[in-house]
């Protein structure tokens, strides 16, 4: 029941959403609530190289031997992926896997990965390669906990094997393009743990199993350090791997986390459950004002880049609509340079704008700062973000703005706590990307969502600390 009223709350949104690009809605007023569709039509993949694709397959309890080769042969069909199997952990190399677009791990080992092997997979991650999990694979690699961060669970065990239905709760999403809302398959019904928030159900089995009161995910994707992640769990046998259903899944989630096959997910179930909507749509900076030979989007990431020659004076991308009070969340990779966030702004000539933001530079990161006003307001790294903040990654930050208080995070820690004294400065205003004046610079986001808070709703940044 939850789902089908989130399914609800999404075809809602969507909804708003076309009526706002026909023209239906076009009240200021009412900027909080029309986003992009989370669900534009993806470019042709015909037109572009295959994807290049290294499926890992070996292990246990499976038939890797022939398997994994005929399957390799059956998504090449579409000509469009271009599969190389190969059954040694050993190729994880940063050379290696720099050579494919997307890793399949179709695998069942509890071999332990060596640090060289972990650190060449999250590398490539967050250099923006795609990842699939396929069947046994979310049980393998158990001693490393960040692993079932990648996928979104960890499977310890399953339902005996049997015929069972699964059903499509998410039709609008590309992975289950020319995929029966309800289909039947004879596999290892899994048993998901360790469930993380992010994920995004496509597939769940139309009844509960193992004894559990809800039914179980069967796919679903999910974000890691701004990478797109797919994780099946069906695919035990050729019988299970040569149905139409697994096959149009994998092949859809494959072209998915390639970035070939519409926007990365942007809001979790969780947060559209609890009123977070997309601020980018993860596929174009549709309706934003910036200027296009500084910002651009690829595979799901917006970039700014002022290269070569840097800039005479700061220019932003300026997201759509006006904010009250709010709840703010991205990802944010810093390449080189200075920037930040802006919120409760003004937008000025020529991509320029005044107001509060939340800092991402070096020696600054987590500050409260006031663009074109009195600059820095709150000191958020020294003894703060300076603990927390990954330079060479991708860091986690929220803004929370309700009346006079603002709140920046960075990767789940408080920065700056500030409440305004001045009646004069707005509360209320746009939110923009900076890419800074003076020395080239470039910067990454991703996952920008909001939620917009109510007049009178009680304050989130309660507990904050």
């Amino acid at each position: 029941m939850e789902r089908q009223r989130l399914r609800r709350i999404q075809s809602a949104i969507v909804s708003t959403v076309i009526a706002a690009l026909l023209g239906l809605v076009t009240s200021p007023a009412q900027a909080q609530t029309t986003k992009p569709s989370p669900t534009t039509r993806p470019s042709s993949i015909t037109t572009l190289p295959p994807l290049k694709v290294l499926m890992i397959a070996a292990g246990q309890a499976h038939n890797y031997d022939t398997l994994p080769k005929r399957l390799a042969d059956n998504l090449a069909k579409d000509r469009d992926l271009e599969v190389r199997v190969v059954g040694d952990l050993g190729i994880l190399t940063p050379d290696e896997l720099s050579k494919c677009d997307v890793m399949m791990f179709n695998n069942c080992q509890d071999d332990k990965l060596t640090d060289t092997q972990r650190a060449a997979i999250l590398g490539a991650l967050r250099q923006g390669k795609g990842l699939v999990a396929m069947h046994c694979a979310l049980y393998s690699f158990q001693p490393w906990p960040e692993w079932r961060k990648i996928v979104g669970c960890v499977v310890r065990g399953h339902d005996p094997f049997t015929s069972f239905e699964s059903v499509v709760v998410d039709s609008d999403h590309p992975i289950a393009r020319n995929v029966p809302m309800e289909f039947k398959i004879s596999d290892e019904p899994y048993l998901a743990e360790e469930w993380i928030e992010d994920n995004h159900v496509i597939v769940q089995t139309a009844e509960p199993r193992g004894k559990r009161t809800k039914p179980e995910p069967m796919v679903w994707t999910t974000r890691y350090a701004g990478a797109r992640v797919f994780s099946i769990m069906f695919g035990h046998d050729e019988k299970a791997q040569t149905e139409p259903a697994f096959l149009r899944l994998l092949a859809n989630g494959t072209r998915w986390a390639g970035g070939r096959l519409g926007p990365p997910t942007v809001v979790s179930e969780a947060e559209m459950l609890d009123g977070f909507l997309p601020l980018f749509n993860g596929n174009a900076l549709d309706e934003w004002r910036y200027d296009p030979a500084l910002w651009r989007v690829e595979n799901g990431i917006i970039i700014g880049d002022s290269h070569p020659k840097g800039l005479t004076k700061n220019s932003n991308a300026i997201a759509p609509g006006e904010y009250i009070d709010f709840v703010l969340r991205f990802s944010v990779k810093h390449i080189s340079g200075n920037t930040g966030v802006q919120f409760r702004s003004e937008e000025l000539p020529e991509y320029e704008v005044a107001g509060y933001q939340a800092d991402v530079v070096p020696g600054g990161w987590g500050n409260l700062h006031e663009q074109n006003g009195r600059r820095r307001l709150v000191d958020g790294w020294t003894g703060k973000a300076e603990k927390v903040v990954n330079l060479k990654d991708w860091n986690e930050m929220e803004v929370i703005a309700q009346g006079p208080r603002i709140i920046i995070k960075t990767n789940g820690l408080v920065t700056a706590d500030y409440t305004e004294t001045d009646a004069a400065k707005p509360r209320f205003g746009i939110f923009s990307l900076q890419l800074h004046r003076d020395e080239p610079m470039t910067v990454q986001f991703t996952n920008l969502r909001v939620k917009p808070i109510e007049a009178g709703a009680s304050q989130p940044a309660e507990n904050a600390k």
